[in-house]
């Protein structure tokens, strides 16, 4: 199987689409969206204490053109779709919405686990450099977002885990070693620290190949 990771989109639909177009022309087998489809108005702090007063508008920008142009990929629920259906009521929700609110919280193949990443334990490796090195993954990869960065990780066993930093190559594909246990941070859809790599960013995960290609857009904006 080849699949074409993104995630992080944060309501930008032109990058949204942007992506897919270019997605389309990959020869892939399946689009995996790893969350954060939404961008909560609300944020973590102020959440606990929010009271919804009926407008939709005061949590999300509720735009359907998203969940159009998702129809058929793979969802996986992020945080923000979290903290979203935590304050929005339940008969507030257009129907529409709800494939990528409730959508699960990871898939899981042979080779890899697919997931957001913001509840996975991360470790920081350097000031700014984070990665989840001690979660637990099957097979061969943990593909996540949430931190926003295009970065390829080897581990290797130790107390704690060391973390080996594998250059990324923007367009040629990585071999993940057969002996190896990797963490494929994806990059971003929305604009991210230009010190954590261009966007939108996402990858392409060749299963059977055991590749990864990271690939971004130059934008004119």
């Amino acid at each position: 199987m080849r699949h074409a990771v993104l995630t992080d989109i944060h309501g930008d639909t032109a990058r949204l689409r942007a992506v897919l177009e270019r997605i389309r022309a990959q020869d892939v087998d399946e689009v995996v969206c790893l969350g954060d489809v939404f961008e909560c108005r609300v944020g973590k702090r102020d959440a606990p204490a929010y009271e919804f007063k009926g407008s939709l508008t005061e949590v999300f920008d509720a735009d359907p053109q998203l969940a159009r142009l998702l129809d058929g990929v793979r969802l996986v629920r992020g945080n923000q779709e979290e903290r979203i259906r935590a304050l929005v009521p339940e008969a507030h929700l257009p129907d529409w919405t709800r494939p990528l609110l409730d959508a699960p919280s990871e898939h899981r193949t042979d080779f890899a686990r697919y997931c957001h990443g913001h509840s996975l334990p991360w470790r920081e490796l350097e000031p700014g450099r984070w990665c989840p090195a001690e979660a637990d993954f099957p097979g061969r990869a943990l593909v996540h977002g949430h931190h926003h960065r295009s970065a390829l990780y080897r581990l290797r066993p130790g107390s704690p885990t060391r973390v080996e930093n594998v250059p990324v190559r923007f367009g040629e594909p990585v071999p993940l070693a057969p002996d190896g246990r990797y963490v494929v941070n994806v990059g971003s859809v929305t604009r991210c620290a230009p010190d954590r790599g261009p966007s939108p960013a996402w990858a392409v995960i060749d299963e059977a190949a055991a590749t990864v290609t990271y690939h971004h857009l130059q934008l004119t904006e």
